[in-house]
């Protein structure tokens, strides 16, 4: 099986993949020694850099669709958990309906998964 060649951007993707992923763990034990909605937070962020890390390197959605999933992901978690880390530090959130507006974010990237993957099952083959 060949090596799927990384590009700039796949690597960037990566890379907030894998700090969402740390700051997911880190959010994990504080929520298990502090505030438990730190917890929420934390599996948002995991569950959602995993998913990333997984879609990179599929040709099913094509690429325009890839492209947004992954942004809507990404955004939607670190929006929703950011969110949830100042409501447990401050006591209020950064902007009023920021976690919800971030939850959507991410639901309309599993959305575009359905979609994209869906499409893609009912495609006709093309002749070679």
């Amino acid at each position: 099986m060949n090596p799927v060649p990384i590009k700039g951007f796949d690597a960037l993707i990566l890379m907030i993949s894998g700090l969402w992923g740390l700051a997911g763990v880190m959010l994990l034990a504080a929520g298990a020694h502090a505030d438990p909605r730190l917890t929420t937070a934390g599996m948002f962020l995991l569950f959602h850099a995993a998913v990333v890390i997984g879609l990179l390197p599929t040709q099913i959605l094509g690429p325009k669709l890839k492209l947004a999933v992954l942004l809507l992901l990404l955004a939607g978690a670190g929006v929703f958990a950011g969110d949830i880390v100042m409501r447990v530090t401050r006591g209020a959130g950064l902007l009023p309906m920021l976690a919800p507006v971030g939850g959507t974010l991410s639901m309309v990237g599993w959305l575009g998964i359905l979609i994209g993957s869906g499409l893609k099952l009912f495609e006709k083959p093309q002749n070679p």
